[in-house]
Parts: C-alpha cells; structure tokens; sequence
C-alpha cells in the first residue's frame, strides 16, 4: 500500500493526460473519480498522512490555498455540490502531490525526469505511428487538441535538451520534438522553445553554442516546410496579438459581473454567455487566461489573497536560485523550466487553476518539490547557526 501511496501524483498525472487522448476520454472521466475518492479516504484516515505531510511546514502553501478555497466555500457558497467538488478535488490534488515529493524527497526530481521521458517519447512515438502527420493542418497526434500535444513535446525537448547525453539517438529525439511543436502550430509551444533555448544559454554559457545553431537552423528550416499552419508562420500572422481578444474581453466582463467575490469555486475559467455576441458564436468560449480565470473564479478580494500567497513563493523560490541546490543541477532546470513555462502559457490557457489540465498538475507538483527544497534547506541553515 504505502509503495502505491507514493506513486499516487504519477497515476492522477496519467489520467490528466488521458483525458486530452483520442478515445480514453471517457476512461479518464471515470478513473479520475476514482482515483479523487481514493486518494481522499487515505488522506483523512491516515493519521500518519495528516501529521508527516499535510500539515508539514515545507508545503504551508498548499495549506494555505487548500483553507482560502474552504473559507471562500463557507462564505458563500456553503452546500453548492459542485464547487464542493473542486474544494475536495483541490483538496486531494495538493495532498497526493505533498505526499509523492515526501517520499521521495532528494531522489524525487530523477524520479520525476524518467516519468516525463516515458511519457513525452511514447507521446511522440504513439502520435506517429497512429496519426502520421500531413504537413498541412495543425498536428495533434493522438490527443485532441494540437496545444495540449505540444506541451508535451516542448517538455520532451527541454529533458534532452538539459538531461540526457548527447548522443545519435538523443540528437535524433531532440529533432523529432523540435519538428512536432513547429507543425503543432502552437505559438506559446515555440515560446515554450525559445525559453527552454534561452534557459539553456544561461546555464551553460557558450560550452555548447553549436547545440543552440543547430537548433535555431532547423526551426528555420521547418518553419519553411511545415505547411502554412506551422507555428512559425503563425507566429508572423497579423492577429497574434488579437487571437484571444474576445476571450480576454468576455472573461473582463464576466468578472465585472462580480467584481468583488467572483462567480464562486465551481466557476473556474468561466465565461458569462449571455454576454456573448450573435457573430462571435464560432469562438472558443474559455478564457484561455488562468490569472483572469482565477479573478473570474474569487473576485478582487479572495484573488488577491491568491495571489499574495502564490506570488510570494513563486518570489522565494526564484529569488534562492534553486537551480543550483543539490546534485541533480540538469533535472531540477527542467523542473524550474515547468515552472516558468507554466507561468508564461498561463496568459494563453487556464493553467494554474484547472483540476484535470496536465500541465497544471504538473506545475503544482513541482511547486511543491521546490518549497520542500526551500525548507528544508532553510531548517539546515538554522541548525549551522
């Protein structure tokens, strides 16, 4: 029992990836109830659960967010079943995610890297053996949204790219999901590229400066024979700043409804459609926003005790330069790369706040490896004092 405790943020983060593939869907809808109601009773009758991890000063974040959602619940919307849904789900999310990165502490980012390697290779793999691309309309592979497929590939990159050696198969993969997030069309996946090209730099200065020319050639190269739905290209379209506009102006709209306490938990990346005009009925509806999603959801008073507490930690964990704790120095840049390319595509999907989204489960949890990080290392420097 306790070896599958622990494996419980990897098994809730392969469901999340389940929803966004082609016919597991519907599996994924049902085991995540599942695995949300397991993990639940667990956690409330393990005693030992409550006091090592729950309730552990290193993921005080989490208890804090976890008892803003149940004070919010209480005030305002005290029996609504479903936001007491997203409290709980919430609830059990930042547990399991607490629990997996107390197991595993030090060893927790190598344990991490293998689960993304597996998953990202067999994304890219599965994608093309089943759904070989066209070069013409935007490539999805075996998921239903090209963005969803791209976030994936970008993680794969910046693993080989940072982690693993340099080799003939390596170089091979790291091609492989350079030409997937250029034929995705996703432009945030091409940001995601240039900040994981950009981190490489830092780290590494101008040791592997070959590395960097070669893969800015072959986006190049790909951006001119992808078809003109490749992300490149469409970086260049003239509505790169407008695409979410609507998005953006309905969610505005949406919050000013209830400025001051929002729409309540179980209105996460809503959009009022009243609002909506008769010609826009072809847009898509999401917010596509998680820092207006989260306004949307709280109201200006309960978001901005949201984002005091997020902000403040996010401000501790880049201002520790916590890239260079420890001995695994190339994992935890990946990890810290998750962070800041969840932050940024965060202006561009609801990210943050969603309960099933991979990339936002993903993010959390290495949150949570990395205020773990910071206490601990905080509680060393007290007892050298």
């Amino acid at each position: 029992m306790n070896s599958l405790i622990k494996y419980l943020a990897f098994i809730f983060l392969l469901n999340n990836l389940f929803f966004g593939i082609i016919k597991l869907n519907q599996l994924a809808e049902n085991s995540f109830l599942l695995i949300i109601g397991f993990s639940f009773l667990i956690t409330i009758y393990s005693i030992k659960i409550l006091k090592s991890v729950i309730f552990n000063k290193s993921f005080q974040l989490f208890f804090m967010l976890n008892f803003l959602n149940l004070i919010y619940y209480l005030c305002f919307e005290f029996g609504d079943i479903d936001s007491f849904k997203y409290l709980s789900a919430r609830f059990v999310q930042f547990s399991i995610f607490s629990i997996t990165v107390y197991s595993f502490k030090n060893n927790f980012p190598r344990v991490l890297i293998k689960f993304l390697k597996f998953v990202t290779i067999s994304s890219l793999l599965g994608s093309l053996i089943f759904y070989f691309p066209d070069f013409q309309s935007r490539y999805s592979g075996i998921f239903i949204n090209p963005n969803e497929f791209s976030i994936l590939m970008v993680i794969g990159f910046s693993i080989i790219l940072f982690v693993e050696k340099k080799s003939y198969l390596n170089y091979l993969l790291l091609i492989m999901f350079l030409l997937a997030v250029v034929i995705s069309g996703s432009r945030s996946a091409i940001a995601g590229l240039f900040i994981a090209v950009f981190s490489y730099i830092i780290y590494y200065k101008l040791k592997n400066i070959i590395n960097v020319i070669l893969i800015l050639l072959l986006l190049i190269i790909f951006s001119i024979y992808s078809g003109e739905n490749n992300a490149v290209q469409r970086m260049f379209e003239l509505d790169i700043l407008l695409n979410r506009k609507f998005q953006y102006l309905y969610a505005i709209e949406t919050f000013l409804q209830k400025p001051l306490y929002g729409h309540g938990l179980k209105n996460y990346a809503y959009i009022d459609h009243t609002l909506i005009q008769f010609n826009d009925v072809k847009i898509d509806f999401g917010a596509h926003n998680g820092y207006l999603s989260i306004l949307v959801q709280y109201g200006i008073v309960f978001s901005t005790i949201f984002f005091s507490i997020f902000f403040y930690y996010l401000y501790k964990i880049y201002k520790s330069q916590i890239i260079f704790y420890g001995e695994n120095h190339s994992e935890i840049r990946v990890l810290f790369f998750i962070v800041t390319y969840t932050l940024v595509n965060g202006l561009f999907e609801n990210t943050i706040i969603g309960i099933s989204f991979f990339q936002t489960n993903l993010f959390w949890l290495t949150i949570a490896y990395f205020i773990y990080l910071l206490h601990k290392k905080n509680e060393s420097n007290s007892i050298s004092y």
